[in-house]
């Protein structure tokens, strides 16, 4: 096991324990407050886990990435709630039609056999995964990126990010007063 940022080692099981804390007074409640800030808390942990500058939510509307859910390391504040990406021009899309992996260790070096714009020179690590609600539908995606390459980062990381989008799905459902089932580990 391993430590990070000074942190406990995980436990097992600890991962699932976490996310289920974090969102279980928020569903209860179904207080848009509690389920905003819920979120809120679940990318911070998420994003502290994985070692990353950035995680954020993003939705897919009208042809466009919205970023609407983020948690920055301080001082790493480049993307606001409410921005947009054309989606074609976004990793989220490629991942999403399978052109790109979840994990991307080292986005600059594949940035140009990509084609993806040039803000994302200068990008290292990038993991995402898709929001999917229980109806199949697709929200977003839930990504996270670094500036420096990610040799940290593995495919154990990628199922963690698999199971915080199913939690934050969880939330958004309830929130959108869909229906709403408990969420799944992968």
């Amino acid at each position: 096991m391993r430590t990070i940022y000074g942190a406990e080692p995980e436990e097992p099981g600890g991962w699932e324990t976490r996310i289920a804390t974090i969102t279980a007074d928020a569903v209860a409640s179904a207080d848009a407050g509690l389920i905003e800030r819920a979120i809120g808390s679940l990318l911070r942990v998420v994003r502290e886990q994985l070692r990353l500058e950035v995680l954020f939510v993003g939705e897919f509307v009208n042809g466009n990435r919205v970023f609407r859910h983020i948690a920055s390391k301080p001082g790493q504040d480049i993307i606001q709630t409410g921005q947009f990406h054309p989606l074609d021009e976004t990793i989220c899309q490629r991942i999403i039609d399978g052109r790109m992996a979840c994990l991307v260790p080292d986005v600059t070096r594949v940035r140009i056999a990509n084609s993806l714009p040039g803000y994302y020179d200068g990008m290292g690590a990038h993991i995402g995964v898709p929001v999917r609600f229980t109806d199949g539908s697709l929200y977003g995606m839930l990504c996270g990126f670094s500036f420096e390459p990610g040799a940290h980062l593995e495919e154990r990381d990628v199922k963690r990010l698999e199971m915080a989008a199913d939690a934050i799905a969880h939330l958004l459902a309830q929130a959108e007063g869909r229906e709403v089932r408990l969420p799944h580990t992968r």
